[in-house]
């Protein structure tokens, strides 16, 4: 067979593949929402049957091992079970399969009969890691047990071969609130600062924050340690943007809509200079950042996460307005949202793309992603975007 008929038939068969795909792919992503329904359906039967037997104390003894579960998860479960009975909005939601069930042992403890449909409807649109700060906030630590969270504090270490000590150093420890917070931004901020040579690639994640640990470990061995500033946020990105005496703005030489800028302006330091027709510098003008320094920190502080979905993302946040600047949006917390650049999902909003996030970002429930282009043009008016027929991304 002559190598023109063997690429003729490869070419075939990944046409082949490629059309089947476009038919099966929707129908397995119908079915797998179907099966995720499902589950949640017959999870809320299985606690319904947890409570009766709970209640007939005919439950067995070693339900955790049977179950193949800790004796925690276990518990947690029997209570879940227990405060369903008095949730009957909630318990109708999880049936539904509008909540998970990382959500719905959340919602169970929060909800009671007052707040039973409330819930209901917020719970869904919460992220579990929200739920969870919700269910720890409902009451204030006493000093005590702040104090005892404290003294919880350790950090052990071993060797894999403690004879030869030849093998890899394991850790394992916990800090308290405070304690745990700078540690984590610390070593986040030194994560970041580990950039690659120019032309080489990334490494991943986890290598940069073992490097991080040890460069604070170098730190430390160093005779003037103690003369080093200590850690700060990440230093914003200069965007120098030419101005032209005419014509669109341009960055690098390439002329850009103001929706392409839109993200970066939040985040990054800005120099206008104005050049003339062949782009010579006439006037450099003042640096200023594109966002208030304490309007960043005060939404920082206010998400803690990337408010797009359910996602947990802590670090590489940046600042997203929902509605842009470059269409009538302002500056003003009540308009702007953390979104992780390390998922990919500021990159995924309006202006730039096709998605996006409407409501109240000061209510942790109070923010959905959307679809821009799917929003009628009351929904639009209403979250103060313009009909998606007039500024479609």
């Amino acid at each position: 067979m002559s190598t023109i008929a063997v690429i003729l038939i490869i070419v075939a068969v990944v046409a082949i593949l490629a059309v089947a795909f476009l038919f099966v792919a929707p129908r397995m992503r119908a079915r797998r929402v179907e099966l995720v329904r499902e589950e949640r359906r017959l999870q809320v039967e299985r606690l319904a049957v947890t409570r009766v037997l709970d209640e007939r104390d005919a439950l067995d003894e070693n339900l955790a091992a049977h179950d193949g579960v800790s004796e925690r998860t276990a518990r947690e479960a029997k209570e879940t079970a227990r405060a369903l009975e008095h949730l009957p909005h909630v318990a109708q939601a999880a049936h539904a399969g509008r909540l998970s069930g990382e959500q719905l042992g959340h919602v169970a403890q929060l909800a009671d009969e007052s707040t039973d449909a409330e819930w209901a409807q917020r719970g869904p649109r919460m992220a579990p890691v929200d739920l969870a700060r919700a269910v720890r906030c409902q009451r204030k630590p006493t000093p005590a047990e702040g104090q005892a969270r404290r003294e919880a504090r350790h950090l052990r270490m071993w060797w894999s071969d403690p004879n030869t000590k030849t093998g890899m150093l394991n850790l394992r420890g916990q800090l308290a609130d405070l304690d745990g917070a700078l540690f984590e931004n610390t070593i986040n901020y030194l994560t970041e600062q580990m950039r690659p040579p120019k032309g080489q690639p990334w490494d991943t994640r986890d290598h940069r924050a073992a490097d991080a640990l040890l460069q604070l470990c170098r730190r430390a061995q160093e005779p003037c340690a103690g003369d080093h500033p200590t850690p700060k946020r990440a230093p914003k990105p200069l965007l120098v943007v030419e101005v032209p005496l005419s014509g669109p703005a341009t960055v690098a030489g390439i002329p850009l809509p103001d929706a392409v800028v839109e993200q970066l302006r939040a985040n990054a330091t800005i120099e206008p200079v104005l050049v003339d027709d062949h782009g010579v510098p006439l006037m450099v003008g003042r640096r200023f950042p594109g966002l208030s320094e304490k309007v960043t920190r005060a939404v920082l502080l206010r998400d803690g996460h990337c408010r797009c979905g359910t996602c947990e993302v802590r670090y590489g946040l940046q600042i997203h307005h929902l509605v842009p600047r470059s269409w009538g949006g302002s500056d003003d917390p009540s308009n702007l949202a953390a979104a992780c650049t390390v998922a990919g999902h500021h990159q995924l909003l309006i202006p730039n793309g096709p998605w996006a996030l409407v409501g109240n970002p000061n209510q942790p429930d109070g923010l959905r992603l959307v679809r821009y282009t799917d929003l009628t043009a009351d929904q639009a008016r209403r979250y103060g975007l313009p009909p998606p027929s007039r500024a479609s991304p």
